[in-house]
């Protein structure tokens, strides 16, 4: 009996020994990324150039500050700021929309183009609202004075999450080779 367990710890011991390849020692090969690849970019450095700009003015809206009880200047200031950041976001889309001009025969210029458009687009729609608010504390409407409750703040972060969501999908999702 003794000789039997011998043996057959010798044998799991040379087995593991002799063993090639042992399965709990593998290396793990990372999973191929998600999402569509986008190959044969021809403007490819305008194109995250534009993402990347569009991601910097994302990062400045943080800091726009609106409250019910800003006064009529400020309020003015404040919109001012906002059509300065919607004139950014037009610059970047008057490029994108050459891009896709000039590069009308790359089907991934374009799809890629129109990708990052959608972002900037967001981002102006949640500014214009912004923009709603403000007329709305100008000209005294209670709704607008409730800020955490006001119906007029729901289109502002849908629209500023749609764009960040987007902008997480492209640098998640999208291969740029």
């Amino acid at each position: 009996m003794q000789k039997k367990i011998g043996r057959f710890i010798i044998f799991v011991i040379i087995l593991t020994f002799t063993m090639t390849t042992i399965p709990y020692a593998q290396p793990i090969e990372p999973p191929a990324p998600y999402g569509p690849k986008v190959e044969d970019l021809k403007g490819k450095e305008d194109l995250v150039k534009s993402l990347r700009e569009i991601e910097t003015l994302r990062k400045n809206l943080s800091v726009i500050n609106i409250s019910g009880d800003s006064t009529p200047e400020e309020l003015n200031e404040t919109n001012k700021d906002l059509e300065f950041y919607i004139q950014q976001f037009d610059t970047i889309k008057k490029n994108l929309d050459n891009h896709k001009i000039s590069y009308k025969d790359s089907f991934s210029d374009v799809y890629f183009a129109e990708q990052i458009l959608f972002v900037a687009e967001s981002f102006i729609i949640s500014i214009r609202e912004q923009q709603n608010l403000i007329r709305g504390l100008l000209t005294n409407r209670e709704e607008a004075k409730k800020l955490f409750y006001s119906t007029y703040l729901i289109p502002v972060y849908y629209y500023l999450t749609l764009g960040d969501n987007m902008i997480a999908y492209i640098e998640t999702y999208f291969r740029i080779t």
